[in-house]
């Protein structure tokens, strides 16, 4: 969702370019992305100009949104989607920390948008180079003073 977000307003990201660039066999990158235009997170279109893009701002898509499009309702646990269709949730005594963890989780997820993410990805970028320039000019530098 990322690297879609990541491209220009109007352009198209192939399911190859994507497969390849986050490592994922593009069989498999195939039935995510399959799941995600599914839930109307991602438009899909057919054709030479075809590939996949956003079907709404990245604003206003959330990794609850993500995460559920792919793997279906959060459930960390049998008790935590429903209690009461567990038989053992009315005497064990982990349920309500399981509830709660999942509720704290779904928050967090909820709360975090595929916009927000593509802001530290770029934010992270922007240091990583720079870091890079400091540590290659050190390294002239080092090198220079060397001879």
């Amino acid at each position: 969702m990322i690297h879609i977000a990541a491209t220009a307003d109007g352009a198209v990201s192939l399911r190859s370019d994507i497969a390849e660039a986050q490592g994922i066999p593009p069989s498999f990158m195939a039935k995510i992305l399959r799941s995600l235009v599914r839930a109307r997170l991602l438009r899909s279109s057919r054709g030479v100009h075809g590939g996949f893009s956003l079907a709404r701002p990245a604003s206003r898509i959330t990794l609850l949104d993500v995460v559920e499009a792919i793997e279906g309702p959060l459930s960390l646990t049998n008790c935590t989607p429903d209690p009461a269709g567990c038989p053992r949730s009315a005497g064990c005594p982990t349920t309500a920390v399981w509830l709660e963890v999942q509720q704290k989780m779904a928050e967090v997820l909820r709360n975090t948008s595929v916009e927000s993410l593509l802001s530290v990805q770029k934010r992270n970028a922007r240091t990583s180079s720079a870091h890079g320039r400091d540590h290659a000019g050190k390294a002239r530098a080092d090198l220079v003073g060397h001879r």
